[in-house]
């Protein structure tokens, strides 16, 4: 059953999957850096950075075709969440992107594909709002007042 419950909610690999970050470092550490630019947003007030590091498996539970820079670039709005309109404009961007890399069709089932295995209800690695804790499920980050994101939990020895 574990093995069942791994493969439907996806296991958060300690590391990027897709290549080139999973074997270049160099690759890995400016994706990384370009994930939390887009988190931290360009305002005035910027978003607190999620407390999980970033990290991509490229295509969750689908196959990694040449449109996994799509999928990757997904990843990086999902990890850093906020709010539900946020979202769909993430997920309608992905759908644009995967038209123009494959085809209308692959786009329209891969975009139904995270509106529901992506809504952040679901405990799940690749949920919306991933780098951060389970609730709120959407929130703006941009307003300190909105929601508190707590420190990352210090090691136990």
């Amino acid at each position: 059953w574990a093995g069942l419950a791994a493969l439907a909610l996806g296991c958060a690999a300690g590391h990027h999957t897709p290549e080139p970050y999973r074997s270049d470092a160099g690759r890995a550490a400016q994706l990384d850096a370009r994930a939390h630019s887009f988190c931290r947003g360009s305002d005035a007030t910027p978003r607190p950075l999620p407390a999980k590091p970033f990290l991509t498996d490229g295509c969750s539970r689908f196959p990694d075709g040449h449109w996994v820079a799509c999928c990757v670039e997904h990843d990086v709005a999902y990890w850093c969440g906020g709010t539900a309109s946020e979202r769909l404009e993430a997920d309608r961007a992905f759908r644009r992107c995967v038209a123009r890399a494959a085809s209308p069709a692959l786009a329209g089932l891969m975009y139904w594909g995270v509106r529901v295995g992506g809504h952040p209800a679901f405990p799940s690695a690749y949920r919306w709002s991933y780098g951060r804790e389970y609730w709120p499920w959407y929130a703006d980050w941009r307003e300190a007042s909105s929601v508190t994101e707590p420190a990352p939990a210090a090691d136990a020895r």
